[in-house]
């Protein structure tokens, strides 16, 4: 299981990626929206932050790499999402700070919709 992890944030990239190896995912982790639309590799996993430096944001990342990998399931961090109930169609919101269990919940809550 292959995830990308957008983060410019150390510490939170730190903990996001030791769970989700942990958890059994080979981690690609980069700082802005540029470096994550230049991978190759299709994901399975997106993990991103809203607010990235850089032309794009974490929304439009997630929309710009499911074009090109519909099945990847998307779960979007932010510590500042107007809405946290509502959540764009088929991705999962992470409100920041969160702990081990709500990233595992978010990554669940988003696999499920793409299993749909």
């Amino acid at each position: 299981m292959k995830a990308l992890l957008v983060e410019d944030d150390a510490a939170i990239a730190l903990v996001v990626e030791t769970v989700l190896q942990r958890e059994g995912w080979s981690v690609r982790h980069v700082l802005d929206g540029e470096a994550a639309l230049e991978g190759e590799d299709a994901p399975d996993l997106l993990v991103t932050d809203l607010n990235l430096p850089g032309s794009h944001n974490g929304l439009e990342i997630a929309h710009l790499l499911r074009e090109r990998h519909p099945q990847m399931a998307v779960v979007l961090m932010s510590g500042d999402y107007e809405d946290r109930d509502t959540a764009p169609h088929g991705m999962a919101v992470l409100p920041k700070p969160f702990r081990r269990a709500g990233l595992l919940a978010a990554i669940e809550q988003a696999a499920a919709v793409i299993r749909t």
